[in-house]
């Protein structure tokens, strides 16, 4: 069975964006699924795809909630961050970290280090 603490889900309609994220994640030692449609998202979700699910800030406010919610109702153990555009963008309750954008994904991998050492 595959350690699910290492396991990311992402999200993120920026294919760009997605692989520079996959790198930053991948070097620290997580196993990056990257997706670019909620309908894609949530296919893997139903596959089992659990573990992190990281939801990019140019995903809408919706997308972001549905996902949040179905990823928290269908995984055992799940770890959800969203990714925000800026301090005041508006996150999914279920969220357990949120960190602002940024080019070098140094907050995302920080939040990352922590819940993988926790885990």
């Amino acid at each position: 069975m595959r350690d699910r603490s290492r396991t990311v889900l992402h999200v993120s309609p920026d294919v760009g964006l997605a692989e520079s994220r996959t790198q930053a994640l991948t070097a620290i030692g997580c196993e990056v699924f990257s997706v670019q449609t909620v309908v894609a998202a949530l296919f893997e979700v139903s596959l089992g795809r659990c573990g992190v699910l990281v939801l990019c800030h140019k995903l809408d406010h919706s997308a972001r909630c549905t996902l949040a919610e179905y990823f928290q109702q269908n995984c055992p153990e799940p770890y959800i961050v969203a990714v925000l555009a800026h301090a005041e963008d508006h996150w999914p309750p279920q969220a357990h970290a949120r960190v602002i954008y940024s080019k070098d994904h140094g907050a995302l991998v920080k939040v990352m280090r922590q819940r993988l050492a926790v885990a």
